[in-house]
C-alpha cells in the first residue's frame, strides 16, 4: 500500500503561526500602500472616431465609375499608430510634454482599439499629467480623421486633382484631333473622286451595254449572211432580205442615235415596190461591210473598257484611302470626344463628393479632461499585496514544517537501524 500523507501537522502548524501569515500580509500591504503613494498619478482619456457613409451616390456618367469595397474597418487602429501619424502628432505636442521626445515613448501612452462596434474606434492615452492627456488624445483624433479620409475618402481632394489633370489631357487630346479632322477636310477629295468614280462607271456602263447591243446585232447579220449564202449569187434578194439588212443598219446606226439597239422612234412604211432590186451578191456585200464595221465599233468598244478598268481601280484606291484617313481621323475624334465627356461628368462627381460631410471617418466627441487619475490604485495594490504577503508567509510555513517532518522521520530511521 501507498504510504498515507497525513496532513494534520501542516494544518496545525499554519493554525499556530497565523499571526506570522496575518503580520505578512499587512506589512505587505503597509508596504504597497507606501509605494503607491510615491508614484505618480496617471489620468485617461478616450476620443471616439466613428466610420459612417453616405446614403447618396452620385453618378453622371457609369463609364468612370469609382471601385467601393468598403470601409477597411480593422486597418484604423494600425493606421492610427503609423509612424506618419506619431510624427505629425509629436510635433504638435513635444513643446508640452518634454518628457516625450520620440515616436516610440509617443506610443507607450497612446492605444487604438474597436469599441463595441467595428465601426467605432477608441484612441486612449495614459498620461501623467490631466491636461494634456485630454489635450493629446484630442489632436490624435483630429489628425486620424484627417489622414484616413484623405486615404479612403474623397475630402482630401486628391481624386479631384487627379481627374482634373485626366481632364486637361483629354482636353488636349480632343483639340488636336479636331484640328487634324478640320485640316483633312481641307484636302479631302473622296466626293470629288466619288464623281470621278460615277461618271467612269456610268461609261463603262454605257460600254458594256453597247457592247452587248453590237454583239447582238453582229450575230444577226451572220445569220443572214448565211441565209443569204444558200441561194445562188445571180439571184436577186428577196424583199424580206432587203428589209431585214435595213432594219440591222437601222439598229447599228441610226436606232437611238448612238449605235444602240433601242426601239425606233418611228416608224417605217416601205412601198415594195418602189424598192430596187438587187442581187444577192451586193447584198452580201452590204451585209459584210456592216458585219466589219460592227467588227470595229466592238473592238473600239473593248479598247474603252480596257482603258477604264485601270482608271476606275485607281480612282477607288485614292476613295478608299481618303475614306481610310476620315474614318480613322472621325474615330479619333469620337473618342477623345467621349473621353473629354466622361472625365468633365467625373469631374464634376468628385466636385460634388468631395464637399459630402456624411460620410467617412467622423469624430464623435472631444474628450474632457480627467478628473479622478486611473492609476496608481492604492486600496487595490495594499490588497493584492497584502494576499501575496500571505501567501508567502504561507508557503515557508508549509516548508518548514516539511523540512521538520523529514528530519524527525530520518532521525527515527537512524535509531530503529
Amino acid at each position: 500500500m501507498e504510504e498515507e500523507i497525513d496532513l494534520r501537522p501542516y494544518i496545525e502548524a499554519l493554525v499556530k503561526n497565523w499571526m506570522w501569515i496575518i503580520g505578512a500580509a499587512v506589512i505587505a500591504g503597509v508596504v504597497a500602500l507606501a509605494v503607491s503613494s510615491f508614484l505618480p498619478p496617471s489620468y485617461e482619456a478616450t476620443a471616439l472616431a466613428a466610420v459612417t457613409e453616405s446614403s447618396a451616390v452620385v453618378e453622371f456618367d457609369p463609364r468612370i465609375r469609382s471601385v467601393d469595397d468598403g470601409q477597411p474597418l480593422k486597418a484604423y487602429p494600425e493606421i492610427a499608430l503609423s509612424d506618419d501619424l506619431m510624427a505629425a502628432l509629436l510635433a504638435e505636442i513635444v513643446e508640452t510634454t518634454p518628457d516625450i521626445t520620440s515616436i516610440e515613448d509617443l506610443r507607450k501612452i497612446l492605444d487604438a482599439s474597436a469599441g463595441a462596434d467595428d465601426s467605432l474606434l477608441r484612441l486612449t492615452v495614459t498620461y501623467h499629467d490631466p491636461e494634456q492627456t485630454a489635450e493629446i488624445a484630442n489632436r490624435w483624433a483630429e489628425l486620424f480623421v484627417t489622414r484616413v479620409n484623405e486615404i479612403y475618402g474623397s475630402t482630401g481632394g486628391d481624386q479631384l486633382f487627379f481627374f482634373e489633370a485626366q481632364l486637361a489631357d483629354a482636353e488636349t487630346e480632343l483639340n488636336a484631333t479636331e484640328q487634324a479632322l478640320i485640316e483633312f477636310q481641307s484636302r479631302n477629295r473622296a466626293l470629288i473622286l466619288e464623281n470621278r468614280l460615277s461618271a467612269l462607271r456610268q461609261a463603262q456602263a454605257n460600254q458594256l451595254e453597247k457592247q452587248q447591243q453590237i454583239a447582238s446585232i453582229l450575230q444577226d447579220t451572220t445569220g443572214l449572211l448565211e441565209q443569204l449564202g444558200q441561194g445562188a449569187e445571180e439571184e436577186a434578194a428577196g424583199y424580206s432580205d432587203q428589209l431585214t439588212a435595213l432594219l440591222l443598219q437601222v439598229r447599228a446606226f441610226g436606232g437611238s442615235g448612238d449605235g444602240g439597239d433601242t426601239a425606233v422612234p418611228w416608224q417605217i412604211q416601205v412601198d415594195t415596190s418602189q424598192l430596187e432590186r438587187i442581187s444577192r451578191e451586193e447584198q452580201i456585200a452590204g451585209l459584210t461591210g456592216l458585219q466589219a464595221a460592227l467588227m470595229a465599233q466592238l473592238a473600239g468598244i473593248n479598247a474603252a473598257l480596257e482603258e477604264l478598268e485601270p482608271q476606275i481601280l485607281e480612282i477607288q484606291q485614292q476613295k478608299q484611302e481618303a475614306d481610310t484617313e476620315s474614318s480613322r481621323l472621325t474615330r479619333n475624334q469620337t473618342v477623345a470626344e467621349e473621353t473629354y465627356t466622361a472625365l468633365a461628368r467625373k469631374v464634376e462627381e468628385e466636385r460634388i463628393t468631395s464637399q459630402d460631410t456624411g460620410s467617412g471617418v467622423k469624430l464623435v466627441g472631444k474628450t474632457a479632461v480627467p478628473e479622478e487619475p486611473v492609476s496608481p490604485r492604492k486600496l487595490i495594490n495594499a490588497i493584492v499585496a497584502g494576499m501575496l504577503g500571505a501567501m508567502v508567509a504561507v508557503i515557508v510555513i508549509l516548508f518548514r514544517q516539511w523540512q521538520y517532518d523529514n528530519r524527525v522521520e530520518t532521525e527515527g530511521t537512524e535509531k530503529n537501524s
